[in-house]
């Protein structure tokens, strides 16, 4: 009987224990923590650029006397897109082709002449003076030979210069020359644009190259349209007003146009918590729901305001504390309640 009493007794008390258990448990949202993580975008404006922006010139002096292209059309390398007159380089060709064929013909006869007199040497039937000079006339026709062919073809590239050819594939911008123009060489005839050659040129600021660097995809945007990129080059010179690095950036796929103005955007590597989750307790962290206690998790290099890296691995479906968390503490019991 005494030991039937002492049980219920015993029961009387732990009853009020577990029910103050239960109700001091406090109620808690949790969100899995593949749904809360994010990568922040981080953007820069940027602007597309040509790597050839030509102005296409003469090398000749003379007149313009035909254009054989209009202002955007596309044209291939080595396509004629003007001429110049060109008679007085055609008259230059025949003259040096004549004097080529005239020096040649007096080396023939000078070389003529020395065979003779070498073979009168041998016989003693002439001084060796004679035949020296004999071989010294040989020797100069030859050489003049030789600059009349360059002369030759010095005119005859001249000629060729007359016809001005697209230096690579092209569209014509503007036409900065008209027929009937005396030009002389370096004057502008036609400007022409690599459409094909084509990379974006973006001013980032400093605290931003390294996540640019380690970016998982980088886009350009203009005209609400986007164009994967890939990272090129960082020019190592800072603009000190804004603190800015010039970076350039290759099209992956389609390109814009040259000129073309607007953002370039890039997803930071690590992935990143909220910060209106983030509570401070010993530092900034989140809290999490570990078998029915909070557990704080302290974030390292967290400020207040801003999202956080986590570094630390976790598994995607770890629960974190929503709403409820500035009432808790480690080691808190949480109830879990549905939004």
């Amino acid at each position: 009987m005494k030991q039937a009493v002492y049980k219920l007794m015993i029961a009387l008390l732990l009853l009020p224990s577990f029910g103050l258990v239960a109700s001091d448990a406090i109620p808690v949202t949790t969100k899995k923590l593949q749904d809360v993580l994010f990568y922040p975008v981080r953007d820069a404006p940027a602007t597309t650029l040509s790597l050839n922006d030509t102005r296409v010139s003469s090398e000749l002096k003379g007149i313009l006397k035909g254009i054989a292209v209009r202002v955007g059309d596309k044209v291939k390398q080595g396509d004629i897109v003007a001429s110049l007159d060109c008679e007085d380089y055609q008259i230059a060709v025949t003259q040096a082709n004549a004097s080529l064929t005239a020096e040649r013909a007096k080396l023939k006869f000078d070389r003529s002449r020395l065979k003779k007199v070498t073979q009168l040497s041998k016989k003693k039937n002439i001084s060796t003076e004679e035949v020296e000079r004999r071989s010294s006339n040989a020797a100069i026709s030859a050489a003049d030979v030789e600059g009349f062919k360059a002369s030759l073809k010095a005119a005859e590239r001249a000629v060729a210069k007359c016809s001005i050819q697209a230096p690579f594939d092209a569209v014509v911008i503007s036409k900065m020359a008209n027929l009937g123009d005396y030009l002389i060489p370096g004057s502008p005839v036609l400007r022409l644009i690599d459409r094909d050659n084509v990379e974006v040129s973006a001013k980032v600021q400093e605290q931003d190259l390294e996540l640019l660097e380690h970016a998982k995809s980088v886009a350009f945007i203009a005209n609400e349209k986007r164009y994967p990129l890939s990272l090129r080059a960082i020019l190592p010179l800072m603009e000190s007003r804004i603190r800015s690095y010039e970076v350039r950036l290759e099209f992956s796929a389609d390109k814009a146009y040259p000129g073309s103005a607007g953002r370039t955007e890039w997803l930071t590597p690590s992935a990143h918590v909220p910060s209106e989750l983030l509570v401070r307790r010993k530092g900034l962290g989140v809290f999490l729901v570990v078998n029915g206690r909070a557990k704080f998790l302290p974030i390292a290099g967290a400020k207040v305001g801003q999202p956080a890296v986590l570094i630390k691995a976790l598994a995607k479906d770890s629960a974190i504390v929503v709403n409820g968390r500035f009432k808790i503490n480690e080691g808190d019991a949480v109830r879990v309640v549905e939004h």
